[in-house]
């Protein structure tokens, strides 16, 4: 299991950093003005032999995942070993509503995706004429292991920075984290999360995306 764990988060170092890996969605699964689910391709030297795709989900298979999910965080920005180093407070990733949507068209993505390629989501929410809260990010399955890439979780961008003149607009690089987050994503029953490996995915606070994996199959 530690070996297919570090196999895939080696995947998603690839996945991030590369710089000969393209690094826009390559085909809608769905879209409207707020939302899309979409494929990217990962890597092309992958030969068939990358993700465990394409995969058949049931949509429960996904809301089970979805509903686990939570980022968690300090509660201050000061840690205090002494005193235990500080509380931390959890928030869900997605609600009930967005459970909703998002399942059945992420699990109609990975009956779509290839070996070489990830399941990606965004969403986008308005809170001012100015500003705008996107959340982004992809999935993808090692053997019996779903992965899940946050990339940006609510975070705050000018409204001008999602137009398609924008160089990095988020829609089409769902995966790129817009500014490094504190906190992390874990699982919850956390008995059913994959150990990190940190020797492959290095220290959050470099700025790469969160991600945890589910042994998905568990939850059933």
């Amino acid at each position: 299991m530690n070996v297919l764990a570090g196999l895939g988060f080696c995947m998603v170092w690839l996945l991030v950093a590369c710089g000969g890996t393209p690094h826009v969605v390559t085909q809608k699964v769905y879209e409207d003005p707020n939302r899309e689910v979409g494929l990217q391709i990962v890597s092309e030297s992958s030969q068939g032999q990358g993700f465990s795709h394409p995969a058949y989900l049931k949509n429960t298979d996904i809301a089970n995942v979805l509903k686990g999910l939570y980022v968690e965080r300090q509660s201050s920005a000061i840690s205090l070993p002494l005193l235990g180093g500080g509380e931390s407070e959890r928030y869900p990733v997605f609600n009930q509503n967005e459970i909703a949507f998002f399942a059945p068209l992420l699990a109609r993505g990975f009956g779509l995706a290839q070996p070489n390629e990830v399941v990606t989501f965004y969403e986008r929410g308005e809170i001012s004429h100015l500003h705008e809260l996107r959340t982004s990010g992809g999935l993808f399955i090692q053997g019996d292991v779903l992965y899940v890439i946050l990339s940006n979780h609510g975070a705050q961008t000018e409204i001008w920075q999602d137009v398609e003149e924008y160089h990095s607009p988020v829609r089409l690089q769902p995966l790129k984290q817009l500014e490094p987050q504190p906190g992390r994503l874990v699982f919850d029953p956390p008995q059913f999360m994959v150990p990190r490996q940190k020797e492959t995915f290095g220290a959050i606070a470099t700025g790469k995306p969160w991600q945890v994996g589910i042994r998905f199959k568990e939850l059933r």
